[in-house]
């Protein structure tokens, strides 16, 4: 009875000792992955492995850590919140463990269909198999609206600020900055050289009260416009010491005047 336990688990050893492996694909996946511009998007990664494996995913060749915040590496998958023009690309989920690794490959199109006749947002590699999307008209869309949420920006004098409206389209879309519903020229409001050369953002710098009121960007191609504003308020700083005014209370002492004699 001693001899069959042991050989029992001796058996049992063997059998899950050779179950132990590299890491491999455990379900068919389409390498080719599309969704719409500001959706949530899942690429699943359907590895296993003894043992299970560490998972890393990787954009265009980059790491893709938690300082990427609409980004979330899960159990596996990799999820994307609010899809932005610019997640468009190559992902690649590599899976290791102690006996080797295996990779998953994706190409994410990321799809506008708010123009009139749609769209779509394409790496060089996709243009080459879908060639007939190239020529769409595409109306202009912000591409990033998280970093737009704050509208409304209260800076001290002598503080910067930059707004950003960073769009796309097709064609690519021309961007005119306006303040109090006036253009905005270049050397206006401290934008300066950087204003210039980063269209999509305008910088306002050494930020004074008459650098107050709403900036509108005003983004337009043939297939359309979009506008956004932001309402700027620069605050006076103040140094002086509080000063007291009006009536205010003084110091007084009651006492008896001596030898005074109050009547029994």
């Amino acid at each position: 009875m001693e001899r069959l336990w042991v050989f029992l688990l001796l058996e049992m050893f063997l059998v899950s000792g050779a179950a132990r492996g590299p890491p491999r694909v455990s379900e068919r996946v389409a390498h080719r992955q599309s969704v719409r511009l500001g959706r949530t998007m899942k690429l699943p990664c359907p590895v296993e492995g003894d043992p299970p494996p560490l998972i890393m995913w990787t954009k265009d060749g980059r790491n893709i850590h938690s300082g990427w915040t609409r980004f979330r590496v899960l159990q596996h998958a990799l999820r994307i919140k609010e899809v932005e023009t610019d997640d468009a690309g190559t992902y690649i989920c590599k899976a290791t463990n102690g006996f080797g690794s295996v990779n998953v490959n994706y190409t994410l199109i990321i799809i506008d269909d708010t123009g009139s006749r749609g769209g779509a947002v394409m790496t060089n590699a996709d243009s080459e198999h879908a060639p007939e999307l190239a020529g769409k008209l595409v109306r202009p869309r912000f591409t990033q609206p998280s970093k737009m949420r704050k509208r409304v920006i209260a800076r001290p004098v002598g503080s910067s600020v930059r707004l950003k409206c960073t769009a796309s389209g097709n064609p690519r879309p021309d961007i005119v900055w306006l303040k109090d519903s006036r253009p905005l020229a270049d050397e206006d409001g401290g934008a300066g050289e950087e204003g210039k050369k980063k269209k999509w953002t305008l910088s306002l710098k050494n930020l004074k009260p008459e650098h107050s009121g709403k900036y509108t960007c005003h983004v337009s191609n043939r297939a359309g416009e979009i506008n956004a504003t932001y309402k700027v308020e620069v605050i006076q700083r103040t140094n002086s010491r509080p000063i007291l005014t009006g009536t205010h209370p003084v110091n007084t002492t009651c006492g008896l005047r001596r030898n005074h004699i109050f009547p029994v």
